[in-house]
């Protein structure tokens, strides 16, 4: 139970510390897998902390510091990664970036220099991505901001990182942020309701049911619990996961 109030407690703290392009507030820092560091967060993210290092997406750059003296952060590395670049995603030694027309893949095998892996390009939109050992998931939303008029999750295989392959396109209303829990996807299609995925089969997902009530914005699913700390309009709510059946524990409004 302490470690819930604790995962709750850093969302709170901090989401909305990064701006979406389209002026809702985005997701928190985030860092997964077997990067050596704590805390979670959304797909919507600008910063994620990985290996004792904090990466910075920019319009066109990444910027990348040192947290060796986390009291005085020092930026050991600058690249241009490319146009547009609205959210950045740490998976094991991996950094998954989407742009508003591609997503970018890099090592940081070695952590103060990123290294480029790979892209995937997609039709003009609004753009964040989850990613595991080989599958990416891509949500790209239309709007006057970011151009386009595609609504639609995309799955790439990245078993060969250096050339993602496109495997499925999925049509959705007005997909944001989106998190992935063992054989589970999570897809927050806004006001439509937040869309859960079967992805045994991980390149196709299947579609098993939505949770309605709510504008979804983005989604992180708890490590080591069995919770979902969704960013709703007007604050965040919290649900409990127990198979498909998703429970509401809490709702925090501004």
């Amino acid at each position: 139970m302490k470690n819930i109030f604790i995962s709750i407690l850093c969302a709170l703290c901090l989401w909305g510390c990064s701006k979406d392009t389209n002026s809702k507030p985005s997701g928190s820092t985030n860092s997964t897998g077997s990067t050596g560091t704590s805390g979670q967060g959304g797909s919507l993210a600008r910063y994620t902390i990985a290996q004792n290092h904090l990466y910075i997406a920019e319009s066109q750059k990444l910027k990348v510091f040192s947290l060796a003296n986390p009291a005085d952060p020092q930026m050991v590395k600058e690249i241009v990664v490319g146009q547009d670049i609205e959210t950045i995603y740490c998976y094991d030694d991996k950094l998954f970036m989407g742009s508003m027309n591609a997503m970018y893949i890099y090592s940081i095998a070695n952590p103060s220099s990123p290294q480029f892996l790979g892209d995937a390009s997609h039709v003009r939109a609004c753009d964040p991505v989850v990613a595991n050992d080989a599958v990416a998931y891509v949500t790209v939303r239309s709007g006057s901001a970011c151009g386009g008029t595609t609504n639609a999750l995309y799955v790439y295989d990245i078993s060969n990182v250096l050339i993602p392959q496109q495997r499925k396109v999925i049509a959705l209303t007005g997909p944001w942020g989106l998190g992935l829990k063992g054989d589970r996807l999570y897809v927050c299609d806004g006001g439509e309701g937040l869309m859960v995925y079967d992805i045994s089969n991980a390149e196709y997902p299947s579609y098993i049911k939505k949770i309605s009530g709510e504008i979804f914005y983005d989604v992180i699913a708890v490590n080591n619990e069995n919770l979902l700390i969704c960013m709703i309009e007007g604050g965040m709510a919290i649900y409990e996961v127990n198979g498909d059946n998703l429970t509401q524990l809490a709702k925090i409004v501004n």
